[in-house]
């Protein structure tokens, strides 16, 4: 996660992010945005997602929650008003969690093998 420069290139008619504002000569409506990295598993590659104050909020509670309690982080969009925004939540994975230094061998056979 990082604080970057986004703005719309007429040229290449799509977002460009920069690192430093003054790069950002001949870009339209340049904003200072947060932009999170994430793994796609739809896409199986690196996308971006840019967040907005509200939105960097939010993830954060959710991302404080799956440190405690681990499950999987899951983001969708939402409409909200006339608006479309980022929204994470976090849900459980369909694994049983075990103390598995309380568990012998033989009983993991059972249940498992």
């Amino acid at each position: 996660m990082r604080e970057v420069f986004a703005g719309w290139s007429p040229e290449l008619k799509r977002t460009v992010y920069k690192q430093d504002f003054m790069e950002t000569d001949g870009l339209k409506r340049v904003r200072e945005v947060i932009l999170l990295e994430v793994y796609n598993w739809l896409l199986e590659g690196i996308s971006f997602i840019e967040l907005s104050e509200m939105e960097h909020d939010q993830f954060r509670e959710v991302l404080d929650k799956f440190a405690e309690m681990g499950g999987e982080i899951v983001y969708t969009r939402k409409r909200q008003g006339q608006w479309m925004i980022n929204y994470f939540m976090l849900v459980e994975t369909g694994w049983e969690k075990n103390d598995v230094r309380r568990i012998s061998m033989d009983i993991l056979i059972d249940k498992y093998g």
